[in-house]
């Protein structure tokens, strides 16, 4: 069997922001909707980033500990639904939780899609709205995005509304932003460089 290819951005092995517990986080390359304000637009061209096979990402992720799931973002993952898919089942088989985003309405879905979207445990859909911008919100960045919760694992889960980002630190002296940060942290993190 041929395993099929994730175009990927890139790839956070834990982080605590993108859905509950501790997740391996995967941001995948390629997104046709270009949400004005969007803070991810170096993952909208599909000739960025780095093929990787599914079989080979399910291997990372069985390897990394303490994860209660994964996150997929983007980027736009369901532009790869049936690698997306793949990689959602793969996932489920190893008792692991699924959390999805996607900027595609309920209506805009095709059959894959929809098949990818009702197999995640947690769904974030609909575009960011730059004027409906919230950070108040968990796991969004606009009022208009819906959480779903297709299956039972997280149904009923109880949370605060608010915005989280993660600070990472680098080795080599670097800071990353993971999240939705407020103008006001992003100005300190970049006046320390």
């Amino acid at each position: 069997m041929n395993d099929m290819l994730l175009r990927i951005a890139s790839i956070e092995e834990q982080s605590s922001i993108y859905g509950p517990g501790l997740r391996f986080v995967i941001w995948v390359q390629g997104c046709t909707l270009a949400c004005k304000g969007c803070w991810n637009t170096s993952f909208w061209p599909r000739k960025g980033g780095h093929n990787r096979t599914v079989a080979s990402l399910v291997e990372q992720i069985a390897m990394t500990e303490e994860i209660e799931g994964i996150t997929i973002l983007g980027g736009e993952p369901l532009e790869q639904a049936e690698a997306v898919h793949e990689l959602i089942q793969r996932v489920k088989e190893a008792n692991l939780s699924v959390f999805l985003y996607s900027g595609f309405e309920q209506h805009e879905l095709n059959d894959i899609q929809k098949v990818c979207v009702n197999a995640s445990d947690i769904v974030v859909l609909g575009r960011y709205v730059e004027d409906k911008r919230d950070m108040n919100l968990r796991w969004r960045g606009s009022s208009n995005q819906i959480l779903e919760f297709p299956t039972e694992r997280y149904r009923g889960i109880q949370f605060e509304e608010r915005g989280e980002c993660e600070v990472i630190f680098e080795e080599d002296g670097s800071i990353r932003v993971l999240g939705y940060p407020d103008p006001e942290l992003i100005a300190f993190i970049e006046s320390m460089n």
